[in-house]
C-alpha cells in the first residue's frame, strides 16, 4: 500500500461541487461521508414536504440551503485534501475512480428502484381524504404495472402484468392529461358496470349470471354535527375504508361523464380499463366526470402511507 498517498486539492473541489457527500470518500474521510449526506436528504426531505415547501421557494429562508451545503463540501474537502496526513490508512474508496464507481453505483440502484419497482409520492389535495391527506406520502410498487418513469420522464412501456383489484389505491395518468400523476381508488374493472345515485355505489361485477345490481355496504361512523362532512366505512371485496361525503351538496350529474347507450350516473367498464373515485367523495374529479382508466396509464399500487 502506497503510504504517500495524498488526495488531489482540485479533484476534491471539483467532486465536491458535482457529487457532495460522495467526495469525503475520495478525501478518506468516510464519516463526514455519512454526516453529510444524512444533511443532504434532511433537505431532500423538507423540499418536499408541504409544509416546508415556501422555505426553500423564492424568497424563502432556507432557499440558499442546497447551495450551502455544496460549497461547505468542496470547501470543507478542499481543506481535508490540503491538511491530508500521507501517514494514515489509505481507504479502499480513496481513489478518483472508486468514488465515481460508487457514485455510478448508488445512483444506478435509485433510478433502477424508483423507476421499475417503488417511488413515493407526496399527496397534494384532499380528493382522496380521509385516506390521504395533503402532506401525506405513499409508496407506490411499480412492478409489473408496465407503466416506467423516472421523475415524470417515461422510461419503458411493456404490457401489465400486475393484477390490480377493486378497492386498490393506484397511481396513474389521467387521460388527456398524461404528464400528471393522480391517486384514486379502484372501484370497478373491466366488463363491470357502475351505477353512482344518491351518493351510493351500486355495482354489477363482470361475472357468469351476475346481472343484478349490488348495493356497496356503506355505514355511518360520524356524522357531520360539527363539519360538513359525514364519515362512512364501505367494504368493497372484502377491503374496509373510510369515505367523507358532504351530504348538503347535490351530486352534480350534469358534469357527469356520459358514455353511448347508458344512462346518466351508470356505466359499463370497457375492457382493459378501470372506474375509479376519490374517497372525499363531493371533491374529487374522477371517472364520474372524464371517464375510465386505461390499463396501460396505471404506474402502480400505494402499498404505505406515512
Amino acid at each position: 500500500m502506497n503510504t504517500e498517498w495524498k488526495p488531489n486539492n482540485w479533484i476534491a473541489v471539483l467532486f465536491g461541487v458535482l457529487f457532495q457527500p460522495f467526495v469525503f470518500l475520495y478525501v478518506n474521510r468516510p464519516r463526514y461521508f455519512f454526516f453529510y449526506l444524512a444533511l443532504t436528504l434532511c433537505c431532500v426531505f423538507l423540499m418536499q414536504y408541504p409544509a416546508s415547501t415556501a422555505l426553500f421557494s423564492e424568497g424563502g429562508k432556507a432557499q440558499y440551503w442546497p447551495y450551502a451545503i455544496t460549497i461547505a463540501c468542496a470547501i470543507h474537502a478542499y481543506i481535508l485534501s490540503a491538511n491530508y496526513d500521507v501517514s494514515q490508512k489509505r481507504s479502499w474508496c480513496a481513489r478518483w475512480w472508486t468514488t465515481l464507481l460508487c457514485v455510478v453505483t448508488v445512483y444506478s440502484s435509485l433510478f433502477v428502484t424508483k423507476t421499475f419497482f417503488y417511488d413515493f409520492y407526496s399527496i397534494p389535495a384532499a380528493s382522496m381524504s380521509p385516506a390521504l391527506n395533503p402532506g401525506d406520502y405513499v409508496v407506490v410498487s411499480k412492478h409489473g404495472y408496465g407503466n416506467y418513469s423516472y421523475a415524470g420522464i417515461p422510461v419503458l412501456q411493456t404490457k401489465s402484468t400486475a393484477t390490480v383489484q377493486r378497492g386498490d389505491i393506484i397511481v396513474f395518468k389521467k387521460p388527456g392529461n398524461e404528464t400528471t400523476d393522480f391517486i384514486k381508488r379502484v372501484i370497478a374493472g373491466p366488463g363491470d358496470k357502475v351505477y353512482y345515485q344518491h351518493k351510493r355505489i351500486y355495482l354489477t361485477r363482470a361475472c357468469d349470471g351476475c346481472s343484478e345490481y349490488e348495493l356497496i355496504d356503506n355505514v355511518e361512523i360520524d356524522d357531520a354535527a360539527e363539519s360538513e362532512f359525514s364519515m362512512y366505512q364501505e367494504t368493497l371485496d372484502g377491503k374496509l375504508y373510510t369515505i367523507q361525503q358532504n351530504t348538503n351538496r347535490p351530486d352534480y350529474t350534469q358534469h357527469y361523464y356520459r358514455q353511448p347507450g347508458m344512462r346518466l350516473g351508470e356505466w359499463l367498464v370497457p375492457a382493459g380499463h378501470y372506474f375509479v373515485m376519490g374517497d372525499n367523495r363531493d371533491n374529487s374529479l374522477d371517472s364520474r366526470y372524464w371517464g375510465f382508466v386505461p390499463e396501460q396509464n396505471i404506474v402502480g399500487k400505494a402499498v404505505y402511507i406515512f
